[in-house]
């Protein structure tokens, strides 16, 4: 069988690039070896890749016109998305939809792009099958008046974190909070620091506190750190000696999963999200998750989340506080029981299995074959 893959990049340390990577994965580890990628940019090398920067590029090549199958994959505007007229008759047309930022939680000079991909949605009536993240990615569609069939498949967590016997704040006493995401308006990483601002300004800050915020600087935004930078600034100044701060940008996989596995607590007061990632991993890793009640973020992380009214940082505050408490709790660092780090440990490395390539590709692999099944 031969398949075609279109998105705009695939580049490192991104969401949709990397489900790309995985779908290549299982589509070869299943015999399937005739798979070339269609994009603008493409950062790994072992994916067999035609760069192209227009519809035209794509239109005559030999293994587009005898594809079997054609994926998009779908999150943003972009111009190939454009390309489901030409696509050749005798091939199945799917799109893996990884859903679109609201536009009012981006910057007003970027709405038109979001716009865009909006009505670019539209496009998807022209496929045979439709693959989503979520259940919430596919009440995106059904909202948006989308009726093509549809299925929900996962992404895929590779979840590499050694979760250790025992934290390293049960030695040191100082808890260790780490962020995950872009630096943008839609993850309100300054939302989190205006919280510990919060606790430390009405000394509700129980214990040492270390912040460490992990985000790629090639998908944030430039005001957004400058934001974080002096806020950062304002609250060493203020409260430096039991609290540090620390801003990763574009940290190695290595370095993110060392930080998790250290971790106590994941902060995400995000706004939105179409799967989310990291909450898996964090859970994965061991670490008590704090994060906003809104999209997919209580789907994906279930009992193990303490959930938040979106927007309310004084919530948020509080919420850290009490969970704070509670892994600097004797019950939670030496106990066996329901309320120990090692019964919830173990519990979410066993949840965290659910997502794991080994158990998404078989269903990734039977979605495709029954969307090519007449």
């Amino acid at each position: 069988m031969k398949i075609a893959y279109v998105n705009s990049v695939c580049a490192r340390n991104d969401a949709i690039s990397n489900a790309i990577l995985d779908e290549f994965g299982f589509l070869k580890r299943a015999g399937h070896e005739d798979i070339r990628l269609f994009a603008f940019q493409c950062d790994h090398r072992e994916i067999p890749f035609t760069p192209c920067q227009s519809v035209a590029d794509i239109a005559n090549h030999p293994h587009f016109l005898e594809s079997d199958i054609v994926v998009f994959h779908f999150g943003i505007y972009y111009s190939l998305f454009n390309l489901f007229p030409i696509v050749p008759k005798r091939a199945r047309r799917v799109v893996v939809f990884h859903n679109i930022t609201p536009r009012d939680l981006v910057p007003e000079k970027d709405r038109w792009l979001i716009d865009k991909s909006v009505a670019q949605l539209d496009n998807i009536r022209w496929a045979d099958h439709v693959i989503c993240d979520s259940d919430t990615n596919l009440g995106v569609l059904r909202s948006q008046g989308l009726t093509t069939s549809a299925s929900v498949v996962p992404l895929a967590v590779h979840s590499e974190i050694s979760v250790p016997e025992k934290k390293p704040s049960f030695s040191d006493g100082t808890v260790r909070i780490v962020f995950v995401g872009r630096f943008t308006r839609s993850k309100a990483p300054h939302e989190l620091l205006a919280a510990i601002d919060q606790l430390a300004s009405t000394r509700e800050l129980n214990a040492p506190v270390q912040l460490d915020l992990i985000g790629n600087l090639a998908f944030s935004s430039p005001d957004m750190i400058a934001v974080m930078e002096r806020m950062i600034s304002d609250i060493h100044q203020r409260h430096g000696t039991d609290l540090s701060i620390r801003i990763h940008g574009s940290a190695s996989d290595e370095t993110k999963h060392r930080l998790l596995s250290e971790a106590d607590i994941f902060a995400l007061p995000t706004y939105h999200e179409g799967f989310c990632v990291p909450i898996i991993e964090a859970i994965a890793s061991g670490c008590r998750v704090v994060v906003y009640d809104n999209s997919n973020t209580s789907d994906v992380a279930g009992s193990f989340g303490t959930m938040v009214r979106t927007g309310d940082v004084g919530e948020f505050a509080q919420a850290l506080r009490l969970v704070m408490s509670q892994v600097g709790s004797t019950d939670w660092r030496e106990g066996r029981g329901q309320r120990s780090y090692t019964q919830y440990a173990a519990a979410g490395k066993q949840y965290a299995r659910r997502f794991s390539p080994d158990h998404i590709g078989p269903i990734f692999l039977r979605t495709l074959s029954g969307i090519m099944t007449p």
